[in-house]
Protein backbone atom coordinates (compact mmCIF):
# COMPACT_ATOMS: atom_id res chain seq x y z
CA UNK A 1 0.00 0.00 0.00
CA UNK A 2 1.57 3.58 -0.97
CA UNK A 3 0.23 6.78 0.74
CA UNK A 4 1.79 9.99 -1.33
CA UNK A 5 1.30 13.75 -0.47
CA UNK A 6 0.00 16.09 -2.66
CA UNK A 7 0.46 20.07 -2.69
CA UNK A 8 -2.75 21.63 -2.84
CA UNK A 9 -3.06 25.35 -2.19
CA UNK A 10 -5.50 25.72 0.86
CA UNK A 11 -5.99 22.08 1.60
CA UNK A 12 -4.15 19.13 2.54
CA UNK A 13 -4.37 16.16 0.24
CA UNK A 14 -2.86 12.67 -0.72
CA UNK A 15 -2.72 10.00 -3.20
CA UNK A 16 -3.42 6.01 -2.75
CA UNK A 17 -2.29 2.89 -4.24
CA UNK A 18 -3.43 -0.74 -2.76
CA UNK A 19 -3.95 -4.21 -4.52
CA UNK A 20 -7.17 -4.55 -2.92
CA UNK A 21 -10.24 -2.02 -1.93
CA UNK A 22 -9.75 -3.08 1.34
CA UNK A 23 -6.47 -1.53 1.77
CA UNK A 24 -7.29 1.40 -0.12
CA UNK A 25 -9.15 1.78 3.20
CA UNK A 26 -6.98 1.21 5.09
CA UNK A 27 -4.04 3.19 3.59
CA UNK A 28 -6.58 6.19 3.84
CA UNK A 29 -6.68 5.70 7.54
CA UNK A 30 -3.10 6.02 7.32
CA UNK A 31 -2.90 8.94 4.73
CA UNK A 32 -5.42 10.75 7.90
CA UNK A 33 -3.03 9.80 10.35
CA UNK A 34 -0.17 11.13 8.64
CA UNK A 35 -1.51 14.69 8.15
CA UNK A 36 -3.04 14.84 11.66
CA UNK A 37 -0.28 13.29 13.69
CA UNK A 38 4.01 13.58 14.26
CA UNK A 39 3.57 9.72 15.79
CA UNK A 40 0.39 8.01 15.41
CA UNK A 41 -0.01 4.93 17.06
CA UNK A 42 0.07 1.92 14.92
CA UNK A 43 -2.43 -0.79 16.74
CA UNK A 44 -3.97 -0.26 19.69
CA UNK A 45 -5.35 -1.91 22.56
CA UNK A 46 -9.24 -0.38 22.31
CA UNK A 47 -11.62 -1.34 19.64
CA UNK A 48 -14.60 0.01 17.56
CA UNK A 49 -16.80 -1.35 15.58
CA UNK A 50 -17.90 0.68 12.13
CA UNK A 51 -20.77 0.33 9.37
CA UNK A 52 -21.35 2.71 6.67
CA UNK A 53 -23.17 2.64 3.55
CA UNK A 54 -23.30 4.55 0.23
CA UNK A 55 -24.30 4.70 -3.33
CA UNK A 56 -20.81 4.77 -4.61
CA UNK A 57 -17.15 4.21 -3.43
CA UNK A 58 -16.21 7.79 -3.63
CA UNK A 59 -18.88 8.84 -0.78
CA UNK A 60 -18.04 5.09 1.08
CA UNK A 61 -14.57 6.68 1.71
CA UNK A 62 -15.41 10.19 2.06
CA UNK A 63 -17.99 9.04 5.18
CA UNK A 64 -14.68 6.51 6.19
CA UNK A 65 -12.70 9.29 6.83
CA UNK A 66 -15.25 11.84 7.97
CA UNK A 67 -16.06 8.96 10.40
CA UNK A 68 -12.66 8.88 11.29
CA UNK A 69 -12.19 12.15 11.71
CA UNK A 70 -14.97 12.51 14.33
CA UNK A 71 -13.95 9.54 16.33
CA UNK A 72 -10.39 11.37 16.82
CA UNK A 73 -11.53 14.93 17.13
CA UNK A 74 -14.75 14.50 19.02
CA UNK A 75 -14.14 11.07 21.00
CA UNK A 76 -10.70 10.83 21.66
CA UNK A 77 -10.14 7.64 20.02
CA UNK A 78 -7.34 7.45 17.20
CA UNK A 79 -7.12 4.27 15.48
CA UNK A 80 -3.97 2.83 14.57
CA UNK A 81 -5.48 -0.13 12.77
CA UNK A 82 -8.28 -0.84 10.74
CA UNK A 83 -9.93 -4.17 9.39
CA UNK A 84 -11.99 -3.25 6.65
CA UNK A 85 -14.39 -5.26 5.06
CA UNK A 86 -16.01 -3.61 1.59
CA UNK A 87 -19.37 -5.39 0.09
CA UNK A 88 -21.56 -4.59 -3.21
CA UNK A 89 -25.23 -3.50 -2.21
CA UNK A 90 -27.86 -3.66 -4.48
CA UNK A 91 -27.85 -0.08 -4.07
CA UNK A 92 -24.30 0.55 -3.51
CA UNK A 93 -21.74 -0.61 -1.04
CA UNK A 94 -21.21 -1.16 2.86
CA UNK A 95 -18.15 -0.88 4.83
CA UNK A 96 -17.89 -2.36 8.31
CA UNK A 97 -14.51 -2.51 10.28
CA UNK A 98 -13.00 -2.98 13.53
CA UNK A 99 -10.73 0.12 14.50
CA UNK A 100 -8.19 -0.73 16.83
CA UNK A 101 -6.66 2.26 18.50
CA UNK A 102 -6.03 4.23 21.54
CA UNK A 103 -6.94 7.44 23.79
CA UNK A 104 -5.73 10.71 22.52
CA UNK A 105 -2.37 11.35 23.49
CA UNK A 106 -0.20 14.23 24.02
CA UNK A 107 2.91 11.64 22.60
CA UNK A 108 0.94 11.70 19.28
CA UNK A 109 2.03 15.25 18.44
CA UNK A 110 -0.94 16.68 17.31
CA UNK A 111 -0.59 18.57 14.21
CA UNK A 112 -4.02 20.57 14.38
CA UNK A 113 -7.61 19.93 13.63
CA UNK A 114 -9.07 18.22 10.17
CA UNK A 115 -12.58 19.72 9.56
CA UNK A 116 -13.20 17.36 6.84
CA UNK A 117 -12.73 14.93 4.08
CA UNK A 118 -14.14 16.55 0.55
CA UNK A 119 -15.76 15.65 -3.08
CA UNK A 120 -13.27 18.21 -4.01
CA UNK A 121 -10.72 16.02 -6.50
CA UNK A 122 -12.10 12.63 -5.07
CA UNK A 123 -11.52 9.62 -7.50
CA UNK A 124 -11.57 6.26 -6.78
CA UNK A 125 -10.45 4.03 -9.12
CA UNK A 126 -9.40 0.39 -10.52
CA UNK A 127 -5.82 0.35 -12.44
CA UNK A 128 -4.52 -2.46 -14.17
CA UNK A 129 -5.17 -4.68 -11.12
CA UNK A 130 -4.60 -2.03 -8.48
CA UNK A 131 -6.86 0.41 -6.57
CA UNK A 132 -6.52 3.83 -6.23
CA UNK A 133 -7.67 7.30 -4.79
CA UNK A 134 -7.28 10.84 -4.47
CA UNK A 135 -7.99 12.60 -1.56
CA UNK A 136 -8.62 16.44 0.14
CA UNK A 137 -9.37 16.98 3.39
CA UNK A 138 -10.53 20.60 4.52
CA UNK A 139 -8.38 21.86 7.32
Amino acid sequence: MVVRPLDHTADVGFELEARGLEDLFQAALKGLLQVMFLYPPEGGSRRRRLSLEAEDLETLLVRFLNELIYLIQTKGFVPGRARVRVERKDEGYRLTATLLGEPFQEAFGFQGEVKSATFHGLQVSQENGRWRAQVILDV
